[in-house]
C-alpha cells in the first residue's frame, strides 16, 4: 500500500483531515494501527457517522395496507345507494301497447317489484310481449338509443315467435 493509499485509508477511519492523517502516520513511521491510536489519543478522532457490525440488520416488517374503518366504508356504500336511488327515480319504465303509453314506472319501483317477486313479474313481462306490450326506458342514464334499441330487439323477437306459432297452427 502506497503512502497516499494510507492517508486515504486513516482519513476514512478516523475522520480526520489529510494533514492530520499524513502527520499521524509519519509520527508512527507508517504503521496504520498506531497512527490511528496516535489520533485517538490526541483527540482528533471525530466520531464517525456510520458503522459496521457482523450481525445481521434488523429487517423491517412493512405494515399490510390499512383497509378504511368500517364507517368509512358504510358512508360510501350509503353515497353509493343514494346515487342509485336518485338515478332509479329520475329513470322509467315505460309500458305502451299499439302506440299508446299505458303507464310509466320509476326504475327503482321496478327493481322493488322483482326483488319481491321475481317470477310473476317475469311471467308477467314475457306473456305480455306475446300480447303487442312494448318495452321502454325514458330519462338520462337509461333513456339512450342503446338501451331501448336492446327493448325492441327483445320485443321483435317475441313478435316473431308469435307469428311463427300462429303459422305453425295454420298448418
Amino acid at each position: 500500500m502506497t503512502n497516499f493509499e494510507m492517508v486515504e485509508k486513516l482519513c476514512e477511519k478516523a475522520n480526520v483531515t489529510y494533514e492530520e492523517a499524513k502527520t499521524a502516520l509519519e509520527a508512527a513511521n507508517w504503521d496504520l494501527l498506531d497512527a490511528i491510536v496516535l489520533l485517538e489519543q490526541e483527540g482528533k478522532v471525530k466520531k464517525s457517522t456510520s458503522h459496521h457490525s457482523t450481525q445481521a440488520e434488523p429487517v423491517e416488517e412493512e405494515e399490510p395496507p390499512k383497509t378504511p374503518p368500517l364507517r368509512t366504508q358504510l358512508r360510501k356504500l350509503w353515497a353509493l345507494l343514494l346515487k342509485l336511488l336518485r338515478i332509479g327515480n329520475t329513470n322509467h319504465l315505460v309500458v305502451s301497447h299499439n302506440g299508446k303509453q299505458v303507464f310509466s314506472l320509476p326504475v327503482t319501483v321496478v327493481v322493488v317489484l322483482l326483488i319481491c317477486s321475481c317470477m310473476g313479474v317475469l311471467i308477467a313481462v314475457g306473456v305480455s310481449l306475446f300480447f303487442g306490450v312494448r318495452y321502454s326506458f325514458s330519462g338520462e342514464q337509461l333513456g339512450k338509443e342503446s338501451v331501448n334499441n336492446a327493448m325492441q330487439k327483445a320485443t321483435d323477437m317475441a313478435e316473431h315467435v308469435k307469428e311463427s306459432f300462429e303459422e305453425e297452427l295454420k298448418k
